[in-house]
This record gives structure tokens, sequence and C-alpha cells, in this order.
């Protein structure tokens, strides 16, 4: 019981510092979007930035990691959006979530209804979209070992599309802001198996181990 309320009292400590993190994103200088992306719905609708606002003036999008080259997108990914998809008829009540990925719409349209999401998907196909958010990287920069994931933190040399999320605010006049990006480590607390698998004994066992080596689609679990 006392190793119990020390822990008790960490975990409260750590809920206040992550509410206090939470009013500094909400607080963070917003970057107005002047280019007009270009999107193609899973049923081959072109569509714009702005028409992914449905029921707010909020949005959040994933970076799925899927070239149009791929039979399926990053496994990894998917465990985020499965987890999301869970969650979405609760998020979807205070802002819109939508995945976007580099695949052909047709593919996009398999892969979503192959694993049950409602999270609505759009393809970025011929747009700049991934590469000005910081998901998308070239062969001469992936082997540059240059510094260009996560704002200058880490190389990139896996594929050429990476993870991320993305957030946007839409003002009265119709102007869409980025308001705040997440990368790499920054994603994990939008999945909610790292709060069940960091509670059981074991946790996550990576050390010695590729991150996350357990994740594997969720069609592909014996």
């Amino acid at each position: 019981l006392k190793a119990r309320k020390e822990i008790l009292a960490e975990e409260k400590k750590l809920s206040r510092a992550t509410l206090a993190l939470a009013a500094k994103r909400q607080a963070m200088p917003w970057v107005e979007i002047t280019t007009a992306y270009e999107f193609t719905d899973v049923e081959g609708g072109k569509c714009k930035l702005a028409d992914l606002f449905k029921k707010t003036d909020e949005l959040v999008v994933y970076h799925l990691m899927y070239q149009d080259n791929w039979e399926k997108g990053c496994s990894s990914c998917s465990a985020w959006l499965d987890s999301l998809n869970g969650a979405y008829p609760h998020i979807a009540q205070r802002t819109n979530l939508v995945c976007v990925g580099k695949a052909s719409h047709s593919k996009l349209a398999k892969f979503a209804k192959d694993k049950g999401w409602e999270i609505p998907c759009y393809s970025s196909l011929g747009s700049s979209f991934n590469k000005d958010f910081g998901v998308e990287f070239s062969e001469e920069e992936r082997k540059s070992g240059s510094k260009l994931y996560n704002f200058g933190a880490s190389t990139w040399a896996y594929a050429e599309q990476a993870p991320g999320l993305s957030v946007f605010h839409k003002d009265e006049s119709g102007k869409i802001y980025l308001t705040y990006s997440a990368y790499g480590p920054g994603l994990v607390p939008f999945n909610c198996m790292f709060g069940v698998i960091d509670c059981i004994v074991p946790g996550r066992a990576e050390k010695g181990k590729r991150n996350m080596w357990w994740i594997k689609h969720k069609e592909e679990y014996d």
C-alpha cells in the first residue's frame, strides 16, 4: 500500500503536468495555411482542406504511412487509427478527425473498409500536403543522415512516408490555421494501448528489440 500511494502521488503530479502541457499546446501561435491542397475521398470525389471541416471548426489529421506502391498501409499507423477509431464517435462531438495517406483513393477505400474504420479517409496523392507537413522525405533526404523529422530532432530512413498528426482551426472568415503538430514519440498520447500495456508487469518489453515489435495488422494476430 505504501508503494502504491507513492506512485499515486507521482500519477497525480503527472496528471497536473499533462493538463498544464495541454494548455500550452492550445495557446501556441497559429500558422495560416494559404496553399489550396486538394484531396480525393474514398469515393473518388475531389475536395479541399476546408471541405474536411464538417461539424466543427477544428480538424485533426492523422498522417497514415501508405505509399501508392505499397500493398497495405503501415501496421503501426494502423494500430493508432484502430485506437482512435474506437473513440471516434466521442471525438467527433468536439472535432473533425480524418486520416490522410498518399495511396490512391481506391486503395485507401479498401484498406479502411477491411479495417472497419469509421474515420473518414482521404488521399493526398498528387499533392504536396505530406511533404509540407513533415511526413514525406525523398530518397536523397533519407540517405543524407540529416535530422529532418520531428522538428529536426531525428533522422528518417525507413520509407518515403512518415507518421504524424496535424491540427487545424478554421476561423469565422474561413481562414485555416495550423495550431499543433506531433511526430514520432509525440504520437504516443494518441494511442490508448500504451496506457494499458504500461501498467502490466512486462510493460512494452522493448529492451534489445525494435520499438513496438509486437504490433501487426490486427487481422494478422493469431
